[in-house]
């Protein structure tokens, strides 16, 4: 048939008989009107009906759940005259028939829908609940992660996984998977919103594993002193507004620390004293000393994966706050009344020790990602001050915070340090200490020096429950001696005492540690 040709055929049309008793003419009029008024038209985007839904007379309100953008078709047992939805904007009814409502999810929340006939009675009512469809979802996650139980469900614009996985990471990612398909759902005008939807993590992780930290913190610390050379009683004199005096150059203590500022506590030697008639006298002063600390904190600690572990080995000391003082007037009738004042002083406590906290979480394949937070305080009397007649020590504070990953049994160094200090001071009369050889009978040279060496190495493994009598104690093998053996040899446990679980002990020969050359 050509463009200019009419088609004179006759138009299909329905007889007026047919429709009479399928939909009455006033019901097909409220129905249209109630139509343009409440229900609006069929979206653009319109989907096929997923689904079909039918009623009997005696059923009450039923729930119905589906996604946005998505359609289901229900079938009345009547004819119905009035259609109305609480919310429009979440869920949109289109009437083609008395009896067939077609229903599409608009927007995520929650409405209702009544169907009403002719007398505006109840024919059915639903509770509608529109949210994400979250089908698309459940299937990348059981093929991203195919070990995992995990279900979905969304409450407006929330998606929530619950069910159990094999470990952290496939947790954290089915997370990072539902948050993904949230920010794309909304960028593709499923959700209002921005940013993606909220993702609640419901999972549980079966059969956490346990981890063991082994944290080794190694320091040696070396200190050597020396001090040679004549003094002379009358160089204060001389010389008493040089800072560097001889009777202010170095110091000791019992803990064979050296500080600048006092005099030597009781090691110098006099080996020579020359005293002339006017008064003078010379001293020859001749002084060493060496010193080596090591110090060696190994703590253990175990945790589940996920979950975080404090362990604290240490005490307090108490330090002085200042003086508390309050006054009281005294005094009786009549008489001039006088106030006393009464101090006391206040103390607090101040913790020293061995601190570690850390948190394992166990990733695939057996790595551990390690949060970790070391701390190893000494109490150091060299830098104590007097308070009220007792020394309060300074602290010695070695820290080190750090995130790391690594295999299980694997060690790695997480913190170092090398520090090496040297202090020489030449104390002597002015202008003649200078002098070639002779100036040697005026001046006096005091040196210290000081090295430092401290690691920290941290050893993550995963642990499973053992026998009792696999665990070896620090006990194993100790026994009081016997009276005889305590009263006669002087012994306090018996030296035949033979371990429960018998180790091979190695002697250290090592070389020798320490410096002395110069």
């Amino acid at each position: 048939m050509s463009a200019d040709q009419i088609d004179e055929r006759p138009a299909m049309t329905t007889p007026r008989r047919a429709l009479r008793p399928l939909l009455p003419a006033a019901t097909a009029l409220r129905l249209l009107l109630a139509g343009l008024v409440g229900f609006g038209t069929a979206a653009p985007g319109f989907a096929r009906p997923r689904a079909m839904i039918q009623t009997g007379a005696s059923d009450g309100a039923r729930r119905i759940s589906m996604g946005v953008g998505k359609s289901t078709i229900i079938d009345l047992p009547e004819d119905a005259a009035e259609i109305f939805v609480a919310n429009p904007t979440v869920a949109n009814a289109v009437v083609r028939t008395a009896r067939k409502i077609y229903l599409i999810g608009t927007g995520n929340g929650q409405t209702s829908l009544f169907a009403l006939d002719k007398k505006g009675n109840e024919i059915a009512s639903f509770e509608i609940s529109i949210g994400r469809d979250i089908g698309e979802l459940s299937q990348i996650l059981r093929a991203a992660i195919p070990n995992a139980a995990i279900q979905t469900r969304t409450i407006n614009d929330t998606i929530i996984l619950s069910g159990s996985v094999d470990s952290a990471e496939d947790s954290q990612r089915a997370v990072d998977i539902a948050k993904g398909f949230a920010k794309q759902a909304n960028s593709t005008g499923g959700a209002a919103g921005d940013g993606g939807g909220l993702v609640i993590n419901s999972l549980t992780i079966r059969g956490r594993d346990q981890v063991m930290l082994k944290v080794t913190i190694s320091e040696m610390r070396r200190d050597i002193a020396k001090q040679l050379g004549i003094s002379s009683s009358s160089w204060g004199a001389l010389t008493q507004y040089n800072p560097f005096g001889i009777n202010g150059a170095l110091s000791a203590n019992t803990s064979g620390q050296f500080f600048p500022g006092s005099t030597v506590a009781q090691p110098t030697t006099s080996a020579l004293n020359i005293n002339s008639g006017n008064g003078l006298l010379a001293t020859l002063q001749a002084f060493e000393r060496y010193g080596v600390t090591r110090t060696l904190a190994e703590p253990t600690v175990t945790a589940v994966s996920g979950e975080a572990a404090h362990f604290t080995v240490g005490g307090q000391f108490p330090y002085s706050t200042g003086l508390l003082c309050s006054s009281a007037a005294s005094g009786t009738s009549g008489t001039a009344s006088s106030s006393t004042s009464t101090c006391t002083a206040g103390a607090g406590f101040k913790d020293y020790g061995i601190t570690l906290n850390f948190e394992p979480v166990v990733l695939s394949e057996g790595r551990i990602l390690l949060h970790l937070a070391t701390e190893v305080t000494d109490l150091d009397f060299t830098k104590a001050v007097i308070i009220g007649g007792a020394p309060t020590p300074g602290l010695i504070v070695r820290k080190n915070d750090t995130t790391i990953e690594l295999p299980s049994g694997g060690s790695i160094a997480t913190a170092g340090l090398i520090r090496q200090q040297s202090q020489q001071v030449i104390n002597g009369l002015p202008g003649l200490l200078n002098i070639p050889i002779l100036g040697t009978l005026f001046r006096s040279r005091d040196y210290q020096r000081n090295e430092t060496e401290l690691i920290v190495i941290v050893t993550p493994i995963i642990v499973k429950p053992v026998a009792q009598t696999a665990l070896a104690r620090p006990d194993d093998g100790f026994t009081d001696a016997s009276d005889p053996q305590a009263w006669l040899l002087g012994r306090m446990n018996r030296r035949n005492a033979q371990p429960t679980n018998p180790q091979a002990v190695q002697d250290y020969r090592g070389p020798r540690i320490g410096f002395i050359q110069d």
